[in-house]
């Protein structure tokens, strides 16, 4: 009885899905807004500099802003200089994800954290966590 009870309901599940699968288009997330709208270019140069919307890329899962024609350029010609640096990922503990909001520049890289925690512990002893 349980059997059957199991098996019922793992083929309407399966049918729920395909019906899903048809129905609608599937979602992509949405890019999140990196280094808080900062032109990162300018960033890395040592400078905040809000970036424009009309001036944006996406890459990576961040949407990324610049505040020039001429930062954007810049980027689009060495992105791994520019952007977030490991994936996305938190630069003290690996395999977190990084928040885009908590973020050092370090050697004229950009890293996010997963926590505040994380950004002390970097800006304590970057070269822990950074062999470059």
């Amino acid at each position: 009885m349980k059997k059957s009870i199991f098996a019922a309901a793992l083929l309407l599940l399966a049918g729920a899905m395909a019906l899903a699968s048809r129905t609608s288009a599937p979602q992509k997330p949405q890019d999140s807004l990196a280094i808080k709208g900062l032109d990162p270019v300018a960033l890395v140069a040592g400078k905040e500099v809000k970036g424009d919307e009309k001036l944006s890329i996406n890459r990576g899962g961040f949407r990324y802003l610049f505040s020039s024609g001429d930062n954007k350029a810049l980027f689009e010609k060495e992105p791994k200089k520019y952007e977030i640096q490991n994936g996305g990922m938190c630069a003290v503990v690996p395999g977190a994800e990084g928040n885009p909001e908590l973020f050092v520049v370090y050697k004229e890289r950009i890293y996010i954290f997963a926590s505040d925690h994380c950004v002390e512990q970097f800006k304590a002893n970057p070269s822990e966590y950074v062999s470059n």
